[in-house]
């Protein structure tokens, strides 16, 4: 493809990647320090509001910083943060409240980061090439998650296991990686971008006034609420499994929970492979809308099979269906998170991408966190099996519900 032959692209890319790929496994390996220091889902569960209740928090300015900002060094301030609370992770390894609290400063740092790269694609790439390059990224920001907590399983058990120095020693790797990461962003160019109006006023008046202008344009064109939406309901569909997926595999599929990479990391990452592979196909055939809701009605289909299965089958045929059905989410994701990237570009002014992207951020936060939490706290009383039926089931009824306006609106 033509666009591996744009050197900025493969920089920005290649960064996205290290930085992905380090603060994944940081934050698996926080998920399980947390799980192995507590025994409780609902502690995994502030870990994961701590994971993202910044981006209500700090995001809601991040979009206007980004967009009045100088993009290159806002980047390269975040990794050189990033690389030194992972290090501090490695000190705080054995307390509880010192985890949450770098967790939410990591968290707080990431707001940058995200809509800075979402907004300076567009801008290292050509058009045409859009599509393309959001699903290298989306692959890899995806890709990022499970190669983080893959990664971060084996290494942890070769230096002595989460109960050992195995979670220090992944910090300080992740650190590490994130240090390669700003030196590789540190050759990107300038990117000269349009700043948006407002700037003469003081900055809280202007980010305010910026941040109204981008809430207004998603309320008023349909196209951007229902991409907004997709992307959040995907962000909350990633923060439930993975809390629930942890205590599945050790209660369930009768395993370490470090065995989470190999029984549902990897098969994703087969199943997003294979998506972005043959997105480009799939879309001359079948209108964006219409894969999209395909998408959606697969992946309600396998939570439910798989929480009616986890009732009736055995332990070795619950493996095999386990890694089956994270192959085929792994899949529909790519349909139900590249498409709405791609309208959002191609419906936004330039001058806005930054607040746009960060307006995503803002709303997995004011919508993912608190219910994620409360279906965590109900299930230390709650099977597993039980969640992932109801949960299916009424993810199928969203699905049918939203069906008539993604073939309408996102074609």
């Amino acid at each position: 493809m033509d666009i591996f032959k744009n050197t900025q692209f493969l920089k920005l890319w290649g960064n996205q990647v290290l930085l992905q790929v380090a603060f994944n496994m940081s934050n698996f390996t926080a998920l399980l320090l947390v799980n192995h220091l507590t025994n409780s889902r609902f502690s995994v569960a502030l870990l994961y509001a701590a994971l993202t209740l910044p981006a209500f928090a700090v995001g809601i300015f991040a979009g206007a910083v980004v967009d009045l900002s100088d993009r290159k060094k806002l980047m390269l301030i975040t990794d050189v943060c990033l690389a030194i609370l992972f290090a501090l992770y490695a000190l705080a390894s054995h307390h509880l409240v010192a985890i949450l609290a770098i967790a939410f400063t990591s968290a707080s740092i990431a707001q940058f980061f995200t809509p800075a790269e979402a907004a300076t694609l567009p801008l290292v790439v050509s058009n045409h090439q859009w599509e393309k390059a959001n699903s290298l990224f989306l692959f890899t920001a995806l890709g990022s998650v499970m190669l983080g907590y893959a990664l971060a399983g084996p290494i942890i058990e070769l230096f002595g296991g989460i109960g050992g120095d195995g979670a220090q020693f992944t910090f300080l790797v992740a650190g590490a990686v994130t240090a390669v990461g700003f030196l590789l962003r540190l050759s990107l160019r300038t990117i000269d971008t349009l700043k948006p109006e407002h700037l003469s006023e003081k900055f809280l008046i202007s980010t305010i006034k910026l941040t109204a202008e981008v809430v207004k344009l998603a309320r008023e064109k349909e196209k951007i609420y229902l991409s907004l939406l997709l992307l959040v309901l995907v962000e909350f569909n990633i923060g439930l499994l993975s809390i629930l997926f942890i205590d599945f595999v050790r209660s369930y599929l009768k395993l370490a929970t470090t065995a989470t990479s190999y029984f549902l990391v990897i098969p994703l990452v087969g199943g997003l492979v294979l998506g972005v592979s043959v997105l480009g196909k799939v879309q001359q055939k079948v209108a964006r809308g219409k894969a999209i809701f395909v998408s959606m009605l697969v992946f309600s289909l396998v939570i439910l099979v798989l929480g009616v299965c986890t009732l009736l089958a055995t332990t070795s045929l619950l493996r095999i269906l386990t890694v089956a059905g994270a192959f085929l989410i792994g899949c529909t994701i790519v349909f139900v998170a590249v498409n709405p990237r791609t309208i959002l570009q191609e419906n936004s002014s330039p001058e806005m991408l930054g607040r746009i992207f960060s307006l995503v951020t803002i709303s997995s936060a004011a919508v993912a966190p608190i219910p994620v939490m409360l279906i965590a706290l109900i299930t230390e009383k709650v099977p597993t099996p039980t969640v992932f039926i109801i949960y299916g089931i009424a993810f199928l009824g969203l699905s049918s519900f939203l069906r008539e306006r993604l073939v309408k609106h996102l074609n």
